[in-house]
């Protein structure tokens, strides 16, 4: 039994002794990053801005001006969406509404797009957004889907 001990004490140690692998790092003398990455990659809270005017039923159309919180602190993230309707009967109409933002992926046929949601008070999406590659919000329908139409449901970044 003994030996059987010492077999694998010997074998541990050798094992153990095995030299470590040399690690290479390449630093690229001039790393080709663009803007957007250096925003992905900030450290401190601030927010992007969108804006854009979509269709109205009754109005020359309905501006929207989108502001989405990135604060790596925090889980929780923040919007604030003032939608300005133009051109009404009673002039232009201005509402404003805040809330929480829940970020998922994505949608039927769509399984890898970044689907923006604004939240309500009680937490419910009260808008989607789907971005795209070059950073544009574009709106969904009710039911989480891509708007087919010929008419402008986009919000692009200030």
């Amino acid at each position: 039994m003994n030996a059987k001990l010492y077999a694998l004490l010997f074998l541990v140690a050798v094992l153990a002794c095995d030299s470590p692998t040399e690690e290479t790092v390449y630093e690229d003398d001039n790393p080709k990053t663009s803007d957007e990455e250096i925003i992905l990659h900030k450290e401190t809270s601030y927010w992007l801005g969108y804006e854009g005017v979509i269709p109205c039923a009754d109005c020359q159309g309905i501006r929207m001006e989108l502001k989405l919180e990135n604060n790596p602190d925090k889980t929780e993230q923040a919007y604030e969406l003032t939608e300005t309707y133009l051109e009404t009967q009673d002039g232009d109409r201005v509402f404003h509404q805040s809330g929480q933002i829940e970020i998922s992926y994505g949608i039927d046929g769509e399984p890898n797009v970044f689907v923006i949601n604004l939240l309500d008070e009680n937490l419910r999406p009260n808008y989607r957004f789907i971005q795209d590659s070059e950073g544009k919000l574009h709106l969904l329908d009710q039911n989480g889907q891509r708007i087919q139409s010929d008419l402008n449901y986009t919000l692009e970044k200030k």
